[in-house]
């Protein structure tokens, strides 16, 4: 590896808070962006009357704890694969994936069974 530092490195090794600041504004904007999205989606659903948007708000935190789910699954799976790569096991990197890949299927078929009898 040669001495030369990527920008991410760069700002992973210099001021903790300054890392911090820059990593946290792309989560940020990215729950903006779905904050803004559910009040939009609030805001059009509220012509159709009130159980409709009494629906929409009680599936908000439903839907964070999904994209939760699916985030924290990803980040985790990202970080047992890069952990993998980086001391060179191919074999190890293989069995996360596949894990992940089994675990995400699951929670694909999970959550419908578990919301499908509350749809109405």
């Amino acid at each position: 590896m040669s001495g030369k530092m990527t920008k991410g490195v760069q700002i992973l090794r210099g001021d903790p808070k300054k890392a911090i600041i820059k990593l946290s504004i792309p989560m940020m904007i990215g729950m903006l962006v779905q904050t803004i999205y559910n009040l939009a989606d609030g805001i059009w659903v509220s012509g159709l009357g009130s159980d409709a948007l009494a629906a929409v708000g009680l599936f908000f935190p439903i839907f964070t704890g999904i994209i939760a789910l699916a985030a924290g699954l990803g980040v985790g799976a990202s970080s047992a694969i890069a952990r993998r790569i980086g001391a060179r096991n191919k074999k190890g990197v293989d069995n996360v994936a596949v894990h992940a890949i089994i675990l995400s299927l699951l929670l694909g078929v999970a959550i419908p069974v578990v919301m499908l009898p509350t749809i109405d």
